[in-house]
């Protein structure tokens, strides 16, 4: 419904006015909308206060259908995701996530090159990049899947700094098979960003397990509890 009652706005800044940035301050406050009345209510752990001034890659596991909306919902700055070329077939929804975001063919490297290439691009537009490194929701057998190197070599690229965001309750509040979710609150930890020029070892690899390590034990911490 809120989707519905924003498409003149949308279409508006997509269309008519292209405006990245506009569009991205709506999404963020239609995912506010979306998630307040779904009845879930994000309780934000910060490591460390962001740099509004600031551009930055953030990178999310990714378990839930629900986690774009919940992301755009917590970051006070205005971000685009680097998301399947799949979702862009999604009948009207799917021409919107099209013209404002970067789509990308994992199955195709060079698509999936040229891909980051355009995410760097974004950056200069006082836009921050979001990506789940996984590539996709893994199958919920799966504790977390292996990261893709794209973002990290991004970050390595454009010396920005990554931001590793650990999502915790999303798969049990909408989970993949319908009918069994629930209302809830959903913990998320924004940790410290990690500056790819501090590092001993300055290459895709070593960002990609520090990441990648931040949010594998933020996750068994909170399973423990």
């Amino acid at each position: 419904m809120l989707f519905f009652l924003l498409l003149p706005l949308l279409f508006v800044f997509t269309a008519l006015f292209k405006n990245e940035l506009y569009v991205a301050h709506i999404s963020r406050y239609w995912s506010k909308l979306t998630i307040w009345l779904s009845f879930v209510f994000p309780i934000v752990k910060w490591e460390e206060k962001l740099d509004a001034s600031e551009k930055y890659i953030f990178c999310a596991n990714h378990v839930s259908t629900i986690d774009i909306p919940l992301i755009y919902a917590i970051l006070p700055m205005p971000i685009q995701y680097i998301g399947k070329a799949e979702i862009s077939r999604i009948p009207l929804f799917g021409y919107f996530f099209r013209k404002n975001s970067i789509m990308v063919d994992r199955s195709n490297k060079k698509d999936a090159y040229n891909a980051f290439l355009h995410a760097g691009e974004k950056l200069t537009q006082n836009l921050n990049i979001c990506i789940f490194p996984e590539g996709g929701i893994p199958k919920k057998t799966v504790f977390l899947k292996k990261f893709k190197n794209g973002p990290f070599r991004l970050s390595l690229e454009k010396n920005l700094k990554i931001v590793p965001i650990t999502l915790i309750d999303n798969k049990q509040i909408f989970p993949q098979e319908y009918f069994k979710g629930y209302p809830s609150f959903a913990r998320v930890t924004i940790h410290k960003p990690i500056d790819p020029n501090k590092l001993q070892e300055k290459d895709v690899k070593n960002l990609n397990i520090i990441v990648y390590n931040t949010i594998f034990e933020q996750l068994k911490k909170y399973e423990k509890n």
